[in-house]
């Protein structure tokens, strides 16, 4: 019976490449066609007519081609767009089948799904359909038995008579089999197995039901997808943006989605998901790049990065106070502090004097009050005053006329100008006209103008003003410290959220309304205030926030302890998706990394076994040889990503300097900076721009108790390890981390 099945899916896997390969040739040919006449349309617009000289008739004929040129280029985008679709499912045109007998229906349909949908031109019907149609939510949330969609006209109930999936590769049939997609099945052992690449892969045929609920998510405008490394947070993100592609296909395009990444790194390593599954790469970006033109271009802004390699290179005592500062600069506490600072810079700002020019009155205070709180209430407070500025510039105008005419007329009746020039005249005129009206323009220039800069500097700087704004709460020490980067034209990285709230509330925030979707990923490393700030600039978006509270680099979020996210952004009304297992590690890492948290994490692993992560111990002169044994006995392995992660770039560049000493064949690259290129083989990284990798097999070159040692390093520690699929390595030369010290010792082997 099986051999039978076998046969009838190889007829029916042909039946669709035929009807793929026939489509994919139309589609080719259309697009050549449409390209070819848009060339000649060019052509006879360019050679045909002097556009500069043309007659009426000639420019009815130029606009008709050009309308024409508009049309062709319209249908060769559509062609074009399919043939990529096409292309994409000849790789692969569907990987699962469900048998569904809805409801009502006289007979049981059976379902392909793939990364694409494709009909039968001469019957109509679709071979397969997309794994993001409503009806393809059952293949990942049900098993054999009773289940139900949600479709355009409502609620679609029927029972799942048969679930199978496939492996197909050079357009044969290589294997296929029966299942209820459970987290053990082989398709999901064999995705996890492989090995990792320089490119994040697409989920589509491994989607679990957990990860299928975020995907489709579509009634919460704020949503956080919550889940431990390797939980597939960001797969998860952007197959959400592939489902939104394609359920709002009328209403948003590529270019109304952004994604925030934690680097440039990361954004080119996930680059390649979406035209995986068909889709148009969306703009993404890092909150360094939004926030330097929003500062102005002048400014340097300081990355997480730098931020920490500053922590790590600081003596005990600086790094606590800095540690301290940045989470307060971060929190809930000092976010009413801005809060009331706005307040009060606007409460401030409408200190109006009446303006006068001799006796004349040009607007009083209580004019420009009405114009402040009424006429121009909608724009924030310093385009509030500069529209009144405007006004009474408006206002001055006539009033600088009169006084020009009145004073030219005494000059030209003055003795002393009797012989002169009409210019001289003029010019004397304009001078004394100057002298009455600068001082009331310099008054006007002071008094209707905020600058942010200077507010959050006298902020740290005016003890009084900080007593009125904050109340009961102490200023801590050191508070002005970052501020001093400043005088270098750089603002240091936990005062430019500060920055940001203060220019966006009284300057205005750079709005983007086309935006309809938003993409944080590595939220956890975001403060509340970034996020307000984010949600105030894509006003008209929706929001889907990734990350996992024990991967957090922000000193505010684990200071405070958190053991989610949820606590930590308590003032936004959200939407949880919690994924809880992990895909990435084999069981042994995930406990040894686990152990590293203290098992504060309730995540669970799937069932794939490996070697446990190797401890070993060293001479100070060993460390570098035994970090290129276990790197010649991974290569052996055959792996093909090796990290060597290190906790910061100095560290990571003396590891690459070493290793290229000892062995110039060894091929080797560094990711020392946010602009940098991930690639397969071995690579040197810092823990921070690791983040969101994976790679087959991870070494820490040291991890003694000077490297991790404090509360905030066993974040790193932890990250640098959850970054492993199959092999971790820790060599340490001193005295061993005591965050591996305390686990238990059969979490890992150790080496003397």
């Amino acid at each position: 019976m099986q051999a039978k099945h076998f046969e009838q899916e190889k007829q029916w896997l042909q039946r669709v490449y035929e009807e793929l390969d026939k489509q994919l040739a139309q589609s080719v040919h259309s697009a050549a066609t449409y390209r070819t006449e848009m060339r000649k349309l060019r052509t006879s617009l360019w050679e045909d007519y002097g556009i500069s000289s043309a007659s009426s008739n000639q420019m009815m004929d130029i606009a008709q081609q050009i309308t024409e040129l508009q049309h062709r280029g319209g249908h060769f985008g559509i062609q074009h767009r399919l043939v990529k679709q096409l292309k994409t499912m000849e790789k692969n045109p569907y990987f699962g089948r469900m048998d569904f007998h809805e409801e009502g229906l006289p007979q049981v349909e059976a379902m392909y799904i793939g990364i694409g949908s494709l009909i039968d031109q001469t019957s109509g019907l679709p071979l397969v359909y997309d794994w993001r149609a409503p009806v393809s939510s059952m293949f990942y949330d049900y098993g054999l038995g009773e289940a139900e969609y949600e479709g355009p006209g409502g609620v679609f109930k029927g029972e799942i008579s048969l679930k199978r999936q496939y492996r197909i590769k050079d357009r044969e049939l290589v294997y296929m089999f029966d299942n209820e997609l459970k987290i053990d099945d082989e398709v999901l052992q064999e995705a996890l197995g492989q090995s990792a690449n320089e490119k994040m892969r697409t989920i589509v045929n491994t989607i679990q039901r957990e990860q299928n609920q975020a995907i489709r998510n579509d009634r919460d405008s704020l949503l956080l997808v919550e889940g431990p490394a390797g939980s597939g947070k960001t797969s998860v993100a952007l197959h959400r943006i592939a489902y939104l592609l394609y359920r709002y296909r009328d209403s948003i395009s590529s270019e109304n989605i952004v994604i925030f990444s934690p680097n440039r790194i990361f954004s080119d390593y996930i680059s390649h998901v979406l035209p995986e599954l068909g889709e148009e790469n969306v703009h993404q970006t890092t909150f360094q790049d939004y926030a330097e033109p929003f500062l102005g271009w002048e400014w340097d802004v300081q990355t997480m990065m730098d931020f920490l390699e500053r922590l790590l290179q600081a003596d005990s005592e600086s790094r606590s106070q800095c540690l301290e500062l940045a989470s307060f600069k971060s929190s809930r506490e000092f976010q009413e502090i801005l809060e009331q600072l706005v307040r009060y810079i606007t409460e401030e700002a409408t200190q109006f004097f009446t303006v006068k020019l001799g006796e004349q009155v040009v607007i009083t205070e209580r004019q420009q009050a009405k114009l402040f709180r009424e006429n121009y209430a909608y724009l924030p407070v310093n385009k509030r005053l500069a529209k009144i500025h405007q006004r009474i510039m408006f206002l001055i105008h006539p009033i600088k006329k009169e006084l020009q005419r009145q004073v030219f007329q005494e000059i030209a009746l003055s003795p002393e100008f009797e012989e002169e020039s009409w210019w001289t005249m003029a010019r004397e005129t304009i001078r004394r006209v100057n002298i009455k009206l600068d001082p009331v323009k310099a008054k006007l220039d002071r008094h209707l103008k905020v600058d942010s800069l200077t507010w959050y500097l006298r902020l740290w700087q005016d003890l009084e003003l900080w007593e009125q704004v904050a109340g009961e709460i102490h200023r801590p020490l050191g508070g002005a410290d970052s501020l001093a980067s400043l005088e270098n034209a750089l603002v240091s990285f936990e005062d430019i959220t500060p920055l940001l709230y203060l220019k966006g509330e009284l300057e205005g925030y750079p709005v983007r309304r086309e935006i309809r979707h938003v993409i944080v990923d590595e939220v956890q490393d975001y403060s509340p205030l970034q996020l307000l700030v984010l949600t105030k600039t894509f006003p008209r978006a929706k929001f889907t926030l990734v990350g996992d509270v024990f991967q957090s680099l922000n000193p505010y979020v684990w200071q405070k302890g958190q053991t989610n996210l949820e606590t930590v952004f308590t003032n936004l009304k959200m939407g949880i998706v919690r994924l809880t297992k992990s895909y990435r590690s084999t069981q042994e890492i995930f406990h040894f990394c686990n152990g590293i948290l203290e098992d504060k994490s309730t995540a669970e692993t799937v069932l794939r076994t490996g070697s446990k992560p190797v401890v070993q111990k060293v001479g100070p002169k060993e460390s570098i040889q035994a970090l290129e044994n276990q790197l010649t006995n991974y290569l052996e392995a055959g792996y093909q990503t090796i990290a060597i992660i290190c906790p910061t770039v100095s560290q990571c560049q003396s590891i690459f300097d070493q290793l290229r000493q000892r062995n110039s064949q060894l091929e080797l690259s560094i990711l020392n900076h946010e602009k940098a290129t991930f690639k397969s083989g071995i690579v040197v990284v810092p823990v921070y721009l690791a983040k969101g990798l994976e790679f087959d097999a991870v070494i820490l070159p040291e991890v003694s108790s000077q490297i991790y040692e404090q509360e905030y390093q066993r974040r790193l520690l932890y990250v640098a390890c959850s970054r492993a699929l199959h092999e971790l390595s820790l060599i340490y030369t001193d005295e061993l981390s005591p965050f591996i010290q305390g686990l238990p010792p059969y979490l890992y082997e150790a080496i003397e």
